[in-house]
């Protein structure tokens, strides 16, 4: 049985961790077909819209420490190169995601810690369940942040809470997660793939330059002057400009019907 199930379908690529039996805790096999599988979705202008989801009740419980650190391979001082350089391409995966052009969702139900918490914040959505749980629980193991972890969670909650997380491992749970901006919906757990489902398609049904754009947009917005956002603003609405999608839109509005987007 695989252990990353990787489904194509109108555009929405679906990649769901596959062993619900260990809380889909990630392997190397995992790592691996993540990085086969970004790796496309960025490229191929077919595939629209990248989900990342958990089988059975969770979404991951974060890296498979069973066999000592990195992706399952003993721990010791001998082989930091060795983890130096599993972290790195971890977080080469991790970046690919985030600087992603086309738009990101994470669908979170139970555990979601550790790495695969880096993985959801990576994303430009997530949704999740009443029942999930969210935690950076490192330093409980000894561990620094990695997943992203250092940079994607002060800004979704604030750096004294992303302080406070990850000093003393603390989990949050769905409800407090949407309460505190760390997530953007939080739903009974019966509804939770069905609300996926609806989000993944609206998303793979817009204008997916458009979105591309608008997230490079807002992703840049905390590190640059108002002077190069209203610079880079015109910039990407020339590029906007270029495309099919954006006719299409100005048509249905005229013709006061809902657009049909190709993604082009």
């Amino acid at each position: 049985m695989s252990e990353t199930l990787i489904e194509r379908r109108d555009g929405i690529v679906t990649v769901t961790f596959n062993r619900p039996e260990k809380k889909n805790a990630l392997t190397g096999a995992n790592w691996a077909d993540l990085d086969r599988v970004t790796s496309e979705v960025f490229a191929n202008p077919e595939d629209r819209v990248l989900v990342l989801k958990g089988a059975g009740d969770d979404f991951s419980a974060g890296a498979d420490l069973s066999g000592g650190l990195g992706t399952g391979q003993s721990g010791n001082d001998a082989e930091a190169p060795m983890i130096l350089a599993e972290m790195r391409n971890v977080g080469e995966i991790v970046n690919r995601i985030h600087r992603m052009a086309k738009p990101t969702l994470a669908v979170v139900d139970g555990v979601c810690v550790g790495v695969a918490f880096g993985l959801a914040l990576a994303c430009d959505l997530v949704i999740a369940s009443d029942r999930a749980r969210f935690g950076a629980v490192f330093a409980k193991r000894g561990l620094a942040l990695d997943g992203g972890l250092s940079w994607s969670l002060p800004r979704a909650v604030g750096m004294r809470r992303a302080k406070q997380m990850a000093f003393f491992g603390e989990m949050v749970s769905g409800p407090d997660a949407l309460e505190a901006g760390m997530i953007n919906a939080c739903v009974p757990a019966g509804e939770l793939h069905a609300m996926g489902d609806q989000w993944a398609a609206k998303l793979a049904t817009s204008a997916t330059t458009a979105l591309g754009l608008i997230k490079r947009q807002m992703d840049a917005s905390s590190s640059i002057p108002m002077e190069k956002a209203v610079e880079d603003e015109a910039r990407s609405q020339h590029v906007a400009f270029t495309t099919h999608d954006l006719h299409e839109g100005i048509r249905a509005f005229m013709e006061l019907r809902e657009p049909r987007f190709t993604g082009r």
